[in-house]
């Protein structure tokens, strides 16, 4: 059976769309309680998202947060992992400027793809974590001043992680070294230390989300 660990479902930084109205807050408070255990939480986040589905089936917020609850609940029909794998790439498809979209698809492709072993599928899905991330990046380029240190963070730490994945060390140092010069002594600056000294992969450990929804602090 897989295991999949969620740890940054919800997506760090991302832009809160009131759309057709979804409960976007609702929702994204929700699953990150349902994927940490609690099941009734996970089961409002799912019938909100199935609720605006059924009468906007073209919905991106509700299709790529109704795709990551299956990704999650995957582990237990394994029947759910691919259709949670289009529903996100249907979100994204449907609204590809919305960071609401793109940054949750991608936060759930890049956790999933730490624990997966190299193959095809995880190839794919690394790319469009990168596709996810780095639209998020160039859109927000000039204003990361603006952005705090979690969603900053977590988003240059995700590229230099995607960046290192994908053999693409001269990339992954451009990001990693963006941490150290915007977000020192923080969290994500000592793991930025740690990969500039080896140049290896940071384990999925000291790659997942710091901060707000993991207990940790900077």
């Amino acid at each position: 059976m897989r295991t999949i660990t969620l740890a940054v479902i919800t997506g760090c930084g991302t832009i809160l769309l009131a759309q057709a109205g979804f409960d976007y807050a609702a929702v994204q408070k929700d699953m990150l309680t349902g994927i940490s255990g609690d099941a009734e939480a996970l089961k409002r986040a799912m019938e909100i998202c199935e609720r605006t589905l059924r009468q906007y089936p073209d919905h991106p917020a509700a299709l790529v947060y109704h795709g990551s609850g299956l990704v999650f609940q995957s582990q237990a029909n394994p029947e759910f992992f691919s259709k949670g794998l289009a529903e996100m790439d249907r979100a994204a498809a449907l609204d590809p400027d919305n960071l609401g979209v793109r940054i949750p698809r991608g936060s759930v492709l890049i956790t999933l793809v730490r624990q997966m072993r190299e193959s095809p599928l995880r190839r794919a899905q690394l790319e469009k974590a990168r596709t996810d991330f780095q639209y998020a990046f160039d859109v927000q380029k000039d204003h990361l001043g603006d952005l705090g240190t979690h969603p900053l963070g977590e988003l240059l730490q995700n590229l230099g992680d995607i960046y290192s994945r994908l053999d693409q060390p001269g990339e992954a140092q451009k990001y990693y070294e963006m941490i150290q010069a915007k977000l020192p002594d923080s969290e994500y600056a000592k793991r930025a230390a740690q990969w500039m000294e080896s140049r290896q992969t940071l384990p999925p450990a000291q790659a997942e989300c710091v901060g707000c929804h993991t207990g940790k602090t900077r």
